[in-house]
């Protein structure tokens, strides 16, 4: 039998760690609007722990600007952390769960839209500082990088299921997918040339059956 002081610490523990992991949401959160809203370099810590409703030393303890505005990325993407399969996030399941070639595009291109609609401001921000900061620069390759893996984990299995064309090599479709799918492309469609987010999917949806699948 489990006695009451072992199962209060228990229970001590578990609401512990749960605050604990709504504040790391709370300061993410806080973190990714006022980079996406005032840039990377003219957010300041206050500023995050204010909209956060925590202190600034617990901003601090979350780490540099830079791993906030890591977390925010990720958040805003397939979420978990850096060493999360794909395959096991939301947003990867919903990419996997079809049963056809033409399926996953329009998945996928759905999938995108929200992602970069998400992320949009962010890897703009972070895109920016990493012109003028070696760290920044590091992080954004370190994050084009995870982005890449993401893509090599999702379309091997679509290469598994025979989706993909075979007249070109997986690498080249690879990078084919980061470009058509990319951020920068979404911003063009969106920001500059004002397509609507369902005319920017349904377009996207055909470059990727177009370019990526097998006829």
């Amino acid at each position: 039998m489990v006695s009451s002081s072992v199962s209060g610490r228990k229970y001590s523990s578990e609401l512990r760690a749960a605050q604990a992991a709504a504040t790391r949401e709370r300061v993410v959160a806080a973190a990714s609007g006022l980079f996406a809203e005032r840039g990377f370099a003219a957010t300041t810590m206050p500023e995050i722990a204010r909209r956060a409703g925590v202190s600034t030393e617990t901003v601090q303890s979350h780490g540099p600007k830079q791993a906030l505005l890591t977390a925010a990325i990720n958040a805003a993407t397939f979420g978990g952390d850096d060493d999360t399969d794909a395959r096991d996030t939301e947003l990867g399941a919903l990419m996997l769960a079809v049963s056809t070639g033409p399926e996953a595009a329009t998945a996928t291109a759905a999938v995108l839209t929200q992602v970069n609609s998400s992320v949009h401001g962010l890897w703009l921000s972070l895109s920016e500082a990493a012109r003028h900061d070696a760290v920044m620069a590091d992080t954004l390759g370190a994050l084009a990088g995870r982005i890449r893996e993401q893509n090599v984990t999702l379309m091997r299995e679509w290469e598994r299921r025979g989706y993909l064309r075979d007249d070109v090599s997986f690498e080249d479709l690879v990078d084919r997918a980061l470009l058509i799918g990319s951020v920068e492309v979404f911003d063009r469609a969106v920001r500059i040339d004002r397509m609507t987010p369902d005319a920017y999917t349904r377009s996207l949806g055909a470059m990727i059956a177009d370019v990526l699948l097998a006829s």
